[in-house]
């Protein structure tokens, strides 16, 4: 039957899945020491945005190359976003602590920033996975198309927080975290934050190598080979 060959929409979404399983397991583990973080979330990122545009290959091979390769810049990225996230909790509780005055425009400010933070955060391991770039670079362009692609950032943000909600609420739907609780939101990210990747490097592909520091990047290449230049979303 026509359905089981492996060409079919149903063994093709099987093999999907089960990627998806193998990588969301990969990058748990790689989570664990907790520095690493940054690293894991760019190889599960690179992996996704193939995925996403039907490139991938052999899925722990390539995530386990993205990790390496970006092992640096990624953990750099993580320490600022875990410093930013410690302080941001500190200021939240203690602007809303029983006895200490603060204006409430001061709180609101911080909690904006803090969910600006969260946006950038959203974007900066994809761009690290796909565009070559100093950490402040890719930092900067995550802030940007955190606004410029403010609609699909509406929906990372509905992605990524709707299986954890899930689980809060369902607490059976627990396994399921550790089935795709990183996985599966990252690759509807992908879905969605790879149109607006294409408009960049398309612009950059344009551009002559070395000019400007940009560069077109090949499908088939590898993290640290041919990599685009972002250096302005």
């Amino acid at each position: 039957m026509r359905i089981f060959q492996s060409d079919s929409p149903l063994m093709e979404g099987l093999s999907r899945i089960s990627d998806l399983v193998i990588l969301n397991m990969v990058t748990l583990v790689c989570c664990l020491p907790v520095i690493t973080i940054g690293a894991a979330m760019t190889g599960m990122h690179y992996v996704l945005l193939k995925m996403a545009r039907n490139e991938e290959g052999y899925i722990v091979r390539s995530y386990f190359k993205a990790f390496k390769e970006n092992f640096r810049q990624a953990t750099c990225m993580w320490l600022f976003f875990l410093i930013f996230g410690a302080v941001f909790a500190m200021d939240v509780n203690l602007t809303g602590g029983a006895g200490i005055a603060f204006p409430p425009a001061l709180r609101l400010l911080i909690i904006a920033g803090g969910i600006f933070i969260f946006l950038m955060y959203l974007y900066a391991f994809p761009l690290l996975a796909r565009f070559q770039n100093t950490v402040f670079g890719t930092l900067r362009n995550a802030a940007v198309l955190a606004v410029a692609a403010f609609p699909r950032t509406i929906g990372m943000v509905a992605a990524t927080l709707l299986l954890p909600v899930l689980v809060l609420l369902v607490r059976p739907l627990v396994p399921l975290m550790l089935l795709f609780g990183l996985s599966l939101p990252g690759f509807l990210c992908a879905l969605l934050y790879s149109p607006f990747f294409k408009k960049i490097e398309s612009r950059s592909a344009e551009l002559k190598p070395g000019e400007d520091g940009a560069h077109g990047e090949s499908a088939e290449s590898e993290p640290g080979e041919n990599e685009d230049h972002c250096e302005d979303a």
